[in-house]
């Protein structure tokens, strides 16, 4: 297990989410998308060797938009390992499930003009692992969304190994919580792994 190393440490502890979203914008406007690209290789690379990838045959993923850690090399490459990969799909308030088959089969004439995977969706008790994105994660494994509720509302419904990933300066000294927020089960930078230590098991390389 890592330390975070401190000049990742560059958030004040009393911001509110909002400001905190607002700081994390600019500094992702000031990171070039190669440095993304290269962080996001070490982060998947990390999540393979873990026993919990492994052992894992039905994972969800995300389709990853322009400002988060890029996802779309290593969800073909998991596919291609043989994993069935899935993604989410918002409808309403909620994120459906639904098998992943290809870039092919992506649509994005949707609300958020994300790329979303057609076809029917899958109940989540299917899953063996989810890989989560974030706008700041802390050492407390504390996760900081986008703030429309979509993973807080799936996480509750489930007990599956999560996982967090992020570019290495979205590592933050606090993310603040409420009552109903619940931390994930391991954190993944480029230089950074946090995980429960009562799950060791699962995420331990």
């Amino acid at each position: 297990m890592h330390q975070i190393p401190e000049q990742t440490k560059i958030i004040d502890d009393t911001m509110t989410k909002k400001e905190l979203r607002q700081q994390i914008k600019q500094l992702k406007g000031m990171t070039p998308i190669a440095v993304r690209k290269v962080e996001a290789d070490m982060v998947f690379n990390t999540i393979r060797m873990m026993p919990v990838w492994q052992q894992a045959q039905h994972i969800l993923c995300y389709w990853s938009l322009p400002d988060e850690l890029p996802t779309h090399e290593s969800v073909n490459q998991w596919l291609a390992a043989g994993k069935n990969i899935y993604l989410p799909r918002v409808k309403g308030d909620d994120l459906e499930i639904v098998p992943y088959h290809g870039a092919q089969s992506l649509d994005d004439n949707n609300k958020f003009h994300i790329g979303e995977p057609v076809g029917p969706s899958v109940d989540s008790s299917c899953l063996e692992l989810i890989i989560v994105p974030a706008v700041a994660l802390d050492a407390s494994r504390n996760r900081l969304g986008r703030g429309k509720g979509f993973y807080d509302r799936l996480l509750s419904c489930t007990d599956c190994p999560t996982i967090g990933v992020v570019c290495d300066f979205q590592m933050v000294e606090v993310v603040p919580v409420e009552a109903h927020d619940r931390p994930l089960d391991c954190v993944v930078t480029s230089d950074t792994v946090i995980y429960d230590e009562a799950k060791q098991q699962l995420f331990k390389v």
